[in-house]
């Protein structure tokens, strides 16, 4: 076990993965968002951006050419509907979403960047979370542009 620089990111982030399950199943950890913070440092890397700062609400990742982009991501691995079921949306104040939909390795399944208005018309309020629901279905992400080649060369390349 003492040869953890021989793994990629991918499979470091899988072994955490792995790990996480167990102390969850012990009860000794709750949550986690191993998928959320790698795909926001995969976006940053793919388009040259910047991260936001941590206090920030409406966006992850800053584009070179001035886009906010909000980065949702999940682990899917074929089982449950609600796996692609992404994280609260209580803003628009964004200019695209990215969708980074992982399988069980964390290697990018599919990526997809959407205009905040298709977002926004796919989301649903939902009174018991003050937020609005989006499903990251295959009709929605039909409707924008795929990042997918984009995000795994970025995960591909030298850290």
């Amino acid at each position: 076990m003492d040869n953890f620089e021989r793994l990629t990111v991918p499979e470091l982030l899988a072994l955490s993965r792995r790990v996480g399950a167990e102390l969850r199943e012990r009860g000794v950890i709750r949550t986690g968002n191993l998928a959320g913070e790698y795909s926001e440092w995969l976006v940053r890397r793919a388009t040259g951006g910047e991260l936001a700062r941590g206090s920030q609400r409406s966006w992850d990742v800053l584009a070179p050419d001035g886009q906010r982009l909000q980065v949702k991501a999940r682990v899917v691995s074929g089982r449950s509907p609600g796996e692609r079921e992404l994280g609260v949306f209580r803003s628009w104040d964004f200019d695209a979403l990215v969708v980074v939909l992982f399988g069980d390795d964390f290697s990018v399944w599919r990526a997809t960047r959407l205009p905040v208005k298709s977002v926004e018309a796919a989301a649903r309020w939902t009174e018991r979370i003050n937020g609005f629901k989006v499903y990251a279905t295959d009709g929605l992400l039909d409707q924008g542009e795929d990042w997918s080649e984009r995000l795994a060369a970025a995960a591909a390349a030298p850290s």
